[in-house]
């Protein structure tokens, strides 16, 4: 509780230094926990103004969290984009517009934080990795959980050997039908194919954090089966939900014999609305919210892995030996602070890149662009069109 009020109310901050000035792409409703409240206890940032092509809605939203301008009508997004006082863009519009807007802020010679997933395809990722690197700019996929140094103590368990070779990884995020309205619009952007829906695509935290704790993040793995709940709007193309399962390569990190032993498996399950149990589906189901390592060893599991700065705790249990109980809300060599939640790292990294700082931890291109070849073969394999490119045809760089 005393580290969520320190986040409601941080510190005053001295702002006489020079500072990285973002815009935000959108009225989004993720935004306030993933850059505005973080925001506040950087120094080295403002969020400075929001586009938003409803003026009133824009002006109602820069009012209630205190944003100083807005841009509206038709082009807003391509004024706040051109504007010279904007230093990085926050692109947190739907997943279809990513690629088109994150492309065009790199061509303003702007930095960008893009909503996960980066884009609709692996093949735009790439693209758009590309131009930040030919033109010097940060360019960053906002999966905030694996920024939080919790996920880094599991993958430290993991490397150091002590439980043997990791033999099954079962990764889960759902939300139960009666809090999903809490989350989700009932005509929800995330639930329209034409502008990049669906559940696997929107809540791929479980498949990241399981690659990350694997060291396999810069692979992309083999989907051996996947199953979809085929949304009611869209039942062919939009996934409620999706249960997969893979294959992922051993580490010679904490396993040198890994060429000689079998692949190790995985499995995740995301849903956006589980329906409840008992007759007539009367009792709600919980959160599913958590990560099983399981290893020669013994096993670990992970409470809360998607938020871990609110709480979460580590649970490694050898097959010989004590369970023990762990937490990590800073790195090993002290970096952080207890009060930080997984957005805040997140936007530490990215001020760390933007200033040529060594940021604690910063993720490949091809972590992103695997991440997306490999949602694109659960699509596949569940019988549902990956999502489709944009028609956004960028121009060619400077």
């Amino acid at each position: 509780m005393g580290a969520a009020l320190c986040r409601n109310r941080p510190p005053p901050l001295d702002l006489s230094n020079p500072v990285l000035r973002f815009g935000i792409l959108g009225a989004a409703r993720v935004a306030p926990n993933a850059l505005i409240t973080p925001a506040k206890t950087h120094p080295d940032v403002v969020v400075a103004a929001v586009a938003c092509r409803d003026k009133d809605r824009g002006a109602q939203y820069a009012q209630k969290y205190k944003i100083p301008r807005t841009f509206s009508g038709p082009n807003a997004y391509q004024k706040l984009v051109d504007d010279p006082s904007i230093d990085a863009v926050y692109v947190a519009l739907p997943n279809g517009l990513h690629f088109e807007w994150a492309m065009r802020a790199l061509h303003a010679n702007k930095h960008v934080l893009v909503e996960k997933p980066m884009t609709n395809t692996a093949a735009e990722a790439e693209q758009l990795f590309a131009l930040a690197t030919k033109k010097g700019l940060v360019a960053l996929e906002a999966i905030h959980c694996i920024f939080h140094p919790a996920l880094h103590r599991v993958r430290d368990v993991v490397d150091s050997g002590e439980l043997g070779h990791v033999k099954n990884v079962v990764a889960n995020f759902a939300l139960p039908s009666v809090l999903s309205p809490l989350f989700f619009h009932r005509d929800d952007a995330r639930f329209h194919y034409d502008l990049g829906g669906g559940c696997m695509m929107d809540m791929g935290y479980p498949l990241a954090a399981l690659r990350f704790i694997t060291a396999a993040d810069t692979a992309a793995l083999t989907v051996t089966s996947a199953t979809a709940i085929g949304h009611k709007l869209d039942r062919a193309r939009i996934d409620r939900g999706m249960h997969a399962t893979y294959t992922l390569p051993l580490s010679p990190t904490w396993n040198p014999e890994a060429a000689t032993k079998a692949d190790a498996t995985a499995e995740t399950t995301v849903d956006f609305a589980m329906p409840g149990w008992g007759p007539f589906g009367l009792f709600p189901r919980m959160i599913k919210n958590e990560i099983t390592v399981f290893l020669e060893g013994g096993e670990i599991f992970v409470y809360n892995f998607v938020s871990p700065g609110m709480f979460h705790y580590i649970k490694v249990r050898p097959k010989c030996g004590r369970t023990r109980y762990e937490q990590a809300y800073k790195f090993k060599d002290g970096q952080g602070k207890r009060s930080w939640d997984s957005y805040r790292y997140q936007l530490e990294a990215f001020v760390d890149a933007v200033h040529g700082r060594e940021p604690a931890y910063w993720p490949k291109p091809v972590t992103v662009t695997t991440q997306l070849k490999t949602v694109e073969e659960v699509y596949t394999k569940a019988g549902m069109p990956p999502r489709s490119a944009s028609s956004y045809q960028p121009v060619a760089a400077a």
